[in-house]
């Protein structure tokens, strides 16, 4: 284009033509390049240019931009008829070219308003025609904004052109995610979640201002605008109706007027029933919990429309059903999952038919309790309910059928459960009249159950209470006993209640069985008539097949006990009787029981006195045994139908049968939740495909078991675990009443699941333990039974679902535990197992079938051993013979495992019974046989390693990438696998992720089987050859296979990992590739020209990131499947050694070792096997092979694998411990004599002791708190086991405490609970207890300040004669020894100053350790600031390194010696060693700058130095550095060019060296966690900061010494280097950013100018620096405050006594002017810090320095607007921020101390102490000098102000006559200096408008206005006027105060003498009455005055 052109485009410009109708006529050719476009552009007026001009742009481009083939639809419908009419002759669109447009809005109109430009878009021309429309709009837009995003408030605002902006919105929704994706907020992000996330990937439907604004639009008069957004919202609601429902409901709740009323109305609708109707959304379950969440009243109101439409059909049909089981799925789901009263709500939101019809179901599902629930109702509604309930009785009873056989509007048992509801109603409401006819309510009700009967005759029982069910149980017995009727009648009777459907019946016969085995205890006392009926009637319900299963055995064992009773005269001769009657009538069913008739023969007497019974029971036995071996000739199975133990009942046949399938699953895969009907009754699976957990019981399906336990307070917690942990035989009754007392019984559920979890199942050998300390809680402790029997079905359950039960021992041995604790809790105790909950039999048949008989047989076999002690359960009861029968037939089972069978010998030996003499039963050939290949039940040969599935399909199809995840073979893989988000590709492609978890499955598959056999035969081979060989002489094969097993897991272990990592690593590469190459091919992905590095990068960075998961998933099947393998090796070896014990119990002796030439002839003598098996030394060697478990990088967790490592880390921590014992009594038993001398201190750095324990320290980091803390407790109480003779054992105890304390960081919590429960009942145990608790309190173990307050009150005042010796011995050798310090225990120090008072026997002994503490303080201002302060930031002991507890003066000293000493102890040549290291960094550091690489080879070499390896090796390079570079530094010194000032130093070395520790810091990474690396990095900065400030600290005294000038400023360029590196943004130490703060803080800290007065100027630069200070003050949650507060008290500290004088030299005069900048940077910045903590600062501020005081005190928040002071008619009461509190973060209790409880008790009772308190609080306030102490004074005043507010909160009276003012009048009566000083403390408080200002202020008013002394009026007049003539600031409560002082009349200020006692007075009066009043109020004033 020429220029001409231009320069006409310009003119028509000028005349206001258009810019995008200029850009129309010159073409795409102005766009060429950026030239042109410039060119074009500075032709135009800049004053057109404008965010209008911007706009007309870029709608023109957009408009122009579209292709002339990919209009979409809905742009399409969108077209207005005219557009690009005008333009679409004269423009190619594709020429444009719209990069050049966008370069040049980038890099000339960034500055613009962006936002407006948006606004700006809506012009009548815009349009966006397609997506290619939309992609031009944004990229000019980023461009030039540098925006993401359009502005959502551009958008969604209301636009002139409704069309153009429709088609932006639609071409929004339309795009896709890599394109535009919509802004959410938290909620609609959470909300976008839910549905189908995939079907509108940018989340346009998410957005809920995105919906507000199309509803807003839906009303738009252009039909076609209305037309296109309906069209819009069908396609939403067909995609996610989940979305917009929930928008919608957020829509309603949040505005008033809902946006397009029509429109919305019309949606919800469709969407409402969409959700509340049975089987419409997959997504049902997440809506509706969602929906409640945000409006409970639509779900209400769902649920209600829901059954509204479907109440006119009948309650048979299956809509109706279906709905209301719908509606009880929803309140299933809402009350379960909230724990609300969703339930509640929903059933009352209809009315009385609706909740009645919902209810009913809902009883019937165990929604609702049914029973209580009614009740409630029909007392709070009466009438209106009790009628209702009544009718709907009436309409639906006739098709009531029980719960079993379906569903139904109305059960059989909820009829029964309303009947009865009804008739337990109150007098009254059954005598008030219906609503309907009149009749009373009663009758109804009785004309009701009359017809309810008729239909259902078992409803018959409804309305007979127990007590008639008694009366008529025992009016059938008293006919028995009357001869009324026979007992042939009775037992026809009895036979047809069992039998009968009545359940009235049915608890008849229950209740003469149960009646009449009660009255057994009572049989010897019967009459001879009676006892001979009942004997008979007893044998005959036997005969008759009566009583059955367990009542059965019942029956039996209490006629064998009676038949065991001598047959004399007597009680005893009665029961033989008894038995004889009884065993008569049931003679022909003995055959059936051929080991209970063994027992009958075997009874001595019955064979002496009736021969003849005991023959025919022989003949019996004989004929019975003949019969069972014909049978098996013939092939035909034994009768079993006759043997009530092959089929076991429950005791009454009435139980109800568990409900059918819930309405509202919850699967395991959240996306498949539904909300339909119940599901029917699923089949029996078929024979050949036999699953376990089908009718096993309630224990193993889950079923009702479960329960929420509420946790007990933190304090009841504490002390029942104490009380657990500390249980035995000796102390019992002591432990239960402990637990009576502190434990309320709602807390039984939880102590039940406690005791399962944590002890019961971990600790078999304490079972009998603690069933004695149940015994022993009686009747207190039932419900605690009760709960600890519902755990541990609940976790048996678990454990027998656990897919891993059949491969980890260490879940087998849990389970096994548990049976064991199950048998002796229910059996042993004659109480049964119900069937219900557990059904052995089909455990065992189930668990033999599908391989888990390993788990199952161990376990019930366990169960079974708690009968041995049981009156009711050994044998021969039949429920337990049945059970031997199964466990006789599994025995016979070929290939069974020997471990199998043993568990059976082992139980039948425990109960006594021969396993040849167990009845064999043929029910095994009627089960599944089981698979015995890689069936751990059997003995064949199978392989860990699982088959190699067939391959999935390469080609990843779009429309399968889903089913990745499903598509791993090895279980739950993709959650532990990791996924890199910053990989470029799956940026852009997330789908693609899928495919990760499927290449490292297969990459496993393909290398383990060759890996896992290889690792396995070897480690076999090995360990079998050397435990055979060392075990030779061992007999105990427990020990024998222990050893065997570490040996071999860790062999296996170790082996699998080393040969797997590169074949696994090469494996995952090389499958991801392909997999990744086949997807993108597949899906059609263009990558462009660098796709192939993409791709590659994602295979190494994710075949890294995966390789520790394939690793430790490979190394942990080899260790599995070596524990098999080694268990099959060694079972020749084990069982050989097993019976040798059982049948000879000699010494063993493997005599097959000496067949092999090599043994043990060419051993040497310590490794040949000896007599009497393995030595605990060489166990050792075994015990060694434990492994701490190698923790995987992945994000997700295993509870099984926790619970292993768990268990692991538990024996890693008892073998170090007897290891730690072993080496601590090695090096006791050297030192002999001196062994009480020998401590830990003592110990070199590398001693095995301290090895060990830094072992424990590494396996505490890896492992949970709970295993942490339960070892920790271990060692506790073995502390309390130890002598004061071997200091060295409590000591190294000790430290396994502190590096345990490194794992678990609430260690210090529990440990201070524990010590309060210490023992102290001897001399002994007290000083043992006073050592251990100092120990702990310098280890940092405790919290003292819960320590402090528990001693305090253990003192009881003095009365506690033994706690007052303890606290004083305790006291005194704690202070002394520096271990804490007075300030640190102020609760023991008060008590003992409140014992000083009084005449006690330990007054004088107090008095003197009173005395001492004393003089253990500095009365210096300095320790008194620290005292007001909270603690400083901790500091690591090598950065404080003894300054704790020192004197200022003696830090310094102190670090010099110890300085000096390190240096003696340094190797030769150490310094040449580190000199030559530094030279080498330098030059690296020079010649390779920024060389990652040098330098990563420079820190290689550092640690083969030992720097990094060792804490000796570092600290020397470090101090030793420290010092060299220094001195080089200060050596480089020049003269100055001037001549004159100091020498100028380079710094080029101490550069290097900081630049060297940065590296070592950022680069430590000793392996392991965030946490542990973040850990070590902090404790190497807390190293070199320690060796910095001690060599600055040895530096500083060496220059004072030697009297040379000390230079600070190479230190100062150390630090300040430091600080500025380690402080910069950097990802890897944001975590640890405060904590790097707090370590620099703490350094400084220790270095204060008090310490160091010769380095103050540099320290207070270090402190105000950039990089620190503003840091520290930024912290969340202002977490830097504390640390912070604590530096600036150090430097007013060093400043006070300056200060005080008032004459500043030089130097402090500039150091002071620096504080001052410092200061206003902080008022201007950070004015909430100095706020907070003005009373701890005003009170270091020397009363001469008033405008820095004033600093602090114009201090205000700055979210506060401040009102001004000047304002007329201010009413400053009336101000809303007069009624706030100030917030005080100053430690105003802490200086007050002992004051504070006197003070209180005064304000609380001012009549307390009345006279003697005020009258010694004035001298309680002076120092030694005879003034004011002003630190305690300002607390005091806060206290005052604080009490005062407090109690005029509570509703007191405002008055100024009160406690609080009665203090403040006596402070008045000082003399004037003192005074002067306390009204200063007072006007402290004139700050920034809050409740202490107005107080204070009032107080001030009031003292001026009624103190008759003019002394006290001038000098409040002194102390305001002092504050307001310095220069600002002022603080604004000042200036309101004095205002009013002088204005108001009511105190007559000018009247006084002081206004006018000199001239210049008078005239700095009159100033500042201009200043503070207007001209006209201070001329008036002034007028007075002269008048």
């Amino acid at each position: 284009m020429n220029n001409q052109s231009l320069h006409n485009a310009a003119d028509r410009l000028r005349s206001g033509l258009d810019v995008s109708r200029l850009l129309s006529d010159l073409g795409p050719s102005v766009t060429s390049s950026t030239s042109s476009f410039r060119s074009m552009i500075q032709q135009i007026p800049s004053q057109s240019l404008d965010e209008q001009s911007i706009g007309s742009l870029i709608g023109f481009f957009t408009r122009n931009s579209s292709s002339s083939d990919g209009q979409d639809e809905t742009a399409t419908n969108l077209t207005p008829n005219d557009a690009n009419n005008s333009n679409g002759k004269k423009n190619k669109n594709l020429d444009w070219h719209h990069d050049i447009v966008a370069r040049v809005f980038a890099e000339d109109y960034n500055s613009l308003n962006w936002t407006l430009i948006a606004q700006c878009l809506d012009t009548h021309e815009f349009y966006v025609s397609d997506l290619t429309s939309l992609s031009t709009l944004l990229k000019l837009y980023r461009a030039g904004s540098n925006q993401p995003n359009l502005p959502p408030s551009a958008i969604f605002s209301n636009w002139r052109n409704s069309m153009g902006q429709l088609s932006l919105i639609a071409a929004l929704i339309s795009a896709p995610p890599d394109l535009y994706t919509f802004q959410l907020n938290e909620a609609e992000a959470q909300d976008s979640l839910i549905g189908n996330p995939n079907a509108v990937p940018n989340k346009a439907w998410s957005c809920v201002n995105l919906i507000s604004h199309l509803l807003l639009l839906s009303d738009h008069p252009n039909a076609q605008i209305a037309t296109t957004i309906r069209n819009l919202f069908r396609s939403a609601l067909m995609a996610l109706p989940e979305q917009i429902v929930l928008a919608l409901v957020k829509i309603q709740q949040s505005s008033s007027q809902i946006p397009g009323p029509k429109l919305t109305s019309e949606m919800m609708g469709q969407l409402l029933n969409v959700f509340f109707k049975p089987g419409r959304s997959t997504f049902s379950a997440h809506v509706i919990r969602r929906l409640w969440d945000i409006s409970p009243k639509i779900v209400i109101s769902g649920c209600v429309e829901s059954w509204r439409s479907v109440s006119a059909s009948p309650p048979t049909s299956e809509e109706w059903m279906s709905t209301v089981m719908h509606i009880v799925g929803v309140i299933r789901l809402l009350s379960r999952e909230r724990e609300t009263e969703a339930g509640i709500q929903i059933l009352s939101g209809g009315d009385v038919d609706y909740f009645l019809s919902i209810a009913f179901v809902a009883g019937d599902k165990d929604v609702i309790k049914f029973d209580s629930f009614l009740t409630e109702k029909i007392k709070s509604d009466g009438m209106h309910f009790a009628f209702p309930l009544v009718s709907f009785i009436g309409k639906n009873y006739m098709n009531a059928i029980p719960r079993a056989e379906g569903h139904a509007a109305v059960s059989i048992e909820n009829i029964a459960i309303a009947l009865k509801a009804l008739g337990s109603c109150s007098k009254e409401l059954l005598n008030a009249p219906t609503p309907s006819g009149g009749q009373p309510l009663s009758a109804s009700i009785k004309g009701l159950t009359e017809a309810c009967v008729a239909k259902h005759p078992a409803l018959a029982h409804a309305s007979t209470s127990s007590d008639e069910i008694e009366e008529m149980a025992n009016s059938y017995f008293q006919k028995i006993y009357t001869s009324e009727q026979s007992i042939g009648e009775v037992i026809e009777m009895l036979k047809r209640f069992k039998s009968s459907e009545n359940l009235r019946e049915q608890d008849i016969f229950a209740c003469m069985i149960h009646n009449l085995f009660d009255e057994y205890r009572f049989f010897h006392k019967y009459p001879d008539k009676e006892l001979r009926i009942t004997g008979i009637l007893f044998g005959t319900l036997i005969q008759h097949q009566l009583v059955s299963s367990i009542t059965l055995g019942i029956a039996l064992r209490y006629v064998l006990e009676a038949l065991r009773k001598q047959p004399v005269h007597g009680g005893s001769g009665k029961m033989f009787r008894f038995g004889m009657y009884a065993l008569e009538q049931f003679k022909s069913r003995l055959h059936e029981w051929p080991q209970y008739c063994s027992h009958i023969i075997q009874i001595p007497h019955l064979k002496q006195s009736h021969a003849q019974l005991v023959g025919e029971i022989e003949q019996s036995m004989m004929k019975a045994k003949a019969e069972a071996e014909t049978n098996h000739t013939n092939g035909d199975t034994p009768p079993t139908s006759t043997n009530p133990s092959a089929s076991p009942l429950s005791l009454s046949s009435n139980s109800k049968m568990s409900p059918t399938n819930m309405a509202m699953p919850a699967p395991a895969d959240p996306s498949s939740q539904s909300l339909g009907g119940a599901a029917s009754d699923s089949s029996q699976p078929p024979k050949t495909a036999p699953v376990f957990g089908n009718n096993l019981g309630k224990a193993v399906s889950g079923e009702g078991v479960e329960k929420e336990h509420t946790s007990p307070p933190d304090n009841i917690l504490d002390r029942v675990q104490f009380i657990i942990n500390n249980i035995s035989m000796s102390n019992l009754d002591q432990k239960v009443n402990e637990l009576k007392d502190i434990m309320p019984p709602q807390y039984f559920g939880w102590l039940g699941n406690y005791l399962v979890v944590k002890r019961i199942s971990t600790q078999p050998n304490f079972h009998v333990l603690y069933l004695a300390f149940l015994d022993k809680l009686g009747d207190y402790g039932k419900g605690l039974v009760e709960a600890i029997l519902q755990s541990v079905y609940l976790n048996v359950g678990k454990l027998l679902r656990s897919p891993k039960i059949t491969i980890l021992t260490s879940e087998r041995s849990l389970l096994k535990n548990l049976g064991s604790w199950l048998g002796a809790i229910t059996l042993a105790r004659n109480k049964p197992i119900l069937h219900r909950m557990l059904d052995c039999k089909e455990l065992l048949y189930q668990g033999y079938e599908t391989g888990r008989l390993i788990a199952v047989t161990p376990f019930v076999a366990k169960i079974l051993e708690g009968a041995k002690n049981s009156a009711v359960f050994r044998p021969p009861n039949p429920w337990i013979m049945g059970l031997l029968s199964v466990f006789r037939s599994l025995y016979d089972v070929e290939d069974l495992k020997m471990n199998i069978k043993f568990e059976i010998e082992v139980l039948c030996k425990n109960l006594n019974v021969k396993l040849d003499e167990i009845e064999k039963r043929d029910d095994l050939s009627q089960r599944v046989g089981p698979n015995k290949e890689k069936n751990p039940d059997f003995n064949t040969k199978a392989t860990s390693a699982p088959a190699p599935a067939p391959a999935p399909q390469a080609a990843v199809d779009s429309k399968e990438q889903g089913n990745f995840q499903e598509q791993t073979v090895i279980p739950n893989l993709a959650s532990y696998v990791q996924i890199n988000p910053s990989v470029a590709l799956f940026q852009s492609n997330p789908t693609l992720k899928r495919i990760v978890p499927v290449a490292v499955d297969r990459a496993i598959r393909e290398i383990i089987q060759p890996v896992v056999e290889r690792s396995v035969t070897i480690a076999c081979i090995t360990s079998k050859e050397l435990v055979v060989k060392d075990f030779a002489m061992e007999g105990d094969e427990t020990k024998m296979r222990k050893a065997a097993q570490l040996m071999v897991s860790n062999l296996a272990g170790s082996l699998a990992l080393v040969t797997c990592k590169e074949p696994l690593r090469g494996s995952v590469a090389t499958n991801l590739r392909n997999l990744l190459n086949a997807a993108i091919s597949s899906a059609g992905i263009k990558l462009g020209a660098d796709g192939e590095q993409m791709i590659e990068q994602v295979v190494q960075v994710c075949s890294t990131d995966n390789l520790e998961l394939g690793c430790m998933l490979i190394e942990k099947a080899a260790t599995e499947k070596a524990l098999r393998d080694i268990d099959e090796a060694l079972s020749v070896p084990l069982n050989t050694r097993r019976k040798h014990r059982e049948q000879t119990g000699q010494p063993f002796y493997d005599m097959s070792i000496f067949a092999n030439g090599r043994y043990p002839n060419a051993l040497p003598e310590p490794l040949r096997p000896k007599p009497g098996g393995l030595q605990p030394q060489q166990l050792m060697v075994y015990e060694a092979f434990v492994r701490v478990p190698r923790q995987p990088v992945v994000a997700g967790s295993n509870v099984e694998g926790s619970a292993a490592s768990s268990t692991d880390s538990m024996k890693t921590f008892n073998v170090q411990t007897q290891k730690l014992s072993m080496s601590v009594s090695s090096l006791l038993a050297a030192a002999g004599a001196s062994s009480g001398e020998v401590t830990y201190s003592m110990l070199p750095e590398q001693h095995e002791v301290r090895n060990i324990v830094a072992e424990i320290k590494k396996v505490a980091i890896a492992t949970s708190d709970d295993v942490c803390l339960s070892f920790a407790q271990q060692i506790f109480k073995q502390q309390y086991e130890l002598s004061l003779a071997e200091p060295l054992r409590l000591e190294s105890l000790i430290a396994i405490l502190e590096a345990l304390a490194e794992g678990c960081s609430s260690l210090s919590k529990d440990v201070t609970t524990w010590v309060t429960y210490a023992p102290m009942n001897s001399e002994e145990e007290r000083k043992l207890h006073r050592t251990v608790l100092l120990l702990l309190v310098r280890s940092k173990l405790v919290i003292i300040s819960e320590l402090d307050a528990f001693i305090a009150r253990s003192i009881e005042g003095g009365r506690n004669g033994v706690w007052v010796e303890f606290a004083l011995h305790f006291a005194r050798t704690a202070v002394h020894e520096r271990i804490t310090s007075p300030s640190e225990i102020p609760s023991i120090i008060d008590a003992f100053t409140k014992m000083a008072s009084k005449q006690t026997n330990y007054k004088k002994s107090v008095n003197k350790l009173l005395d001492e503490l004393r003089g253990t303080k500095n009365e210096t201002v300095a320790d008194s600031a620290k005292a007001a302060q909270p603690p400083p930031a901790p500091a690591s002991p090598a950065v404080v390194d003894g300054s704790e507890g020192l004197g200022v003066s003696d830090v310094a000293a102190k670090a010099a010696e110890a300085l000096a000493l390190a240096a003696r102890n340094d190797p030769p040549q150490t310094r040449q060693s580190v000199t030559h290291l530094l030279d080498y960094w330098i030059r690296v550091y020079n010649e390779s700058p920024g060389n990652e690489k040098a330098y990563a080879q420079y820190l290689q070499l550092l640690q083969q130095h030992g720097v990094g390896k060792s804490e000796e090796n570092s600290e020397r390079f470090f101090r030793v550095s420290t010092e060299l570079v220094i001195e080089a530094v200060l050596k480089s010194a020049t003269p100055p060019e001037s001549g004159t000032g100091a020498s100028v130093l380079h710094y080029n070395v101490v550069d290097a060296y900081a630049k060297l520790v940065a590296l070592l810091f950022k680069y430590m990474n000793s392996g392991g966690g965030m946490e542990k690396v973040a850990a070590q990095r902090i404790n190497l900065l807390n190293k070199v900061l320690g060796i910095t400030v001690r060599c600055l600290m040895s530096a500083s005294e060496s220059a004072k010494t030697s009297g040379q000038k000390f230079d600070q400023r190479p230190w100062f360029r150390l630090l300040l280097n430091l600080i500025q590196d380690l402080n910069l943004p950097d990802p890897q130490l944001d975590s640890i950013s405060l904590q790097i703060l707090g370590v620099f803080g703490s350094a400084l800290h220790v270095v204060q100018p008090c310490v160091l007065p010769s380095f103050s100027f540099a320290w207070l630069e270090l402190v105000s620096h950039r990089m620190f200070l503003p840091n520290l003050l930024l912290a969340k949650g202002q977490k830097g405050f504390g640390l912070a507060h604590q530096l600036l008290i150090d430097l007013f500290t060093f400043l006070h006594p300056y200060l005080q004088k008032g004459e500043l030299d030089s130097s402090i005069r500039e150091l002071y002017k620096g504080v001052l900048r410092v200061l206003l940077v902080l008022l201007h910045d950070f004015p909430e810090f100095l706020a907070e903590y003005h009373t701890s600062f005003v009170s270091l501020i020397p009363n001469n320095c008033i405008q820095l005081r004033n600093i602090f005190l114009s201090a205000f928040p700055r979210s506060m607007t401040l009102h001004d002071p000047f304002t007329p008619g201010l009413k400053i009461d009336q101000l809303p921020e007069i009624q706030q509190a100030p917030r005080i973060l100053s430690n105003i209790a802490g200086v007050l101390g002992p004051l504070r409880v006197d003070l209180d008790n005064y304000l609380k009772n001012p009549s307390y102490m009345n006279v003697e308190f005020l009258n010694k609080l004035p001298s309680r306030l002076l120092n030694r000098s005879g003034d004011i102490n002003p630190i305690i004074t300002n607390a005091l005043i806060v206290h005052l102000g604080q009490s005062a507010l407090e109690n005029l909160s509570n509703g007191a009276t405002p008055n100024m006559h009160t406690p609080e003012m009665d203090i403040i009048t006596k402070l008045m009566s000082f003399d004037d200096r003192n005074r002067y000083a306390v009204i200063n403390c007072i006007a402290n408080q004139l700050r920034f408008p809050n409740s202490h200002t107005h107080y204070w202020s009032c107080v001030l008013l009031f003292l001026f206005a009624e103190f008759s002394n003019d002394a006290v009026k001038e000098q409040i007049t002194r102390v305001l006027l002092e504050r307001l003539i310095v220069h600002r600031p002022h603080p604004w409560g000042l200036l309101i105060t004095f205002i009013e002082l002088i204005k108001n009349p009511r105190y007559n200020f000018w009247s006084y003498p002081f206004t006018r006692c000199a001239a210049e007075i008078e005239r700095v009066f009159e100033s500042v009455s201009r200043s503070c009043m207007s001209n006209a109020d201070a001329a008036r004033d002034s007028n007075k005055v002269q008048g």
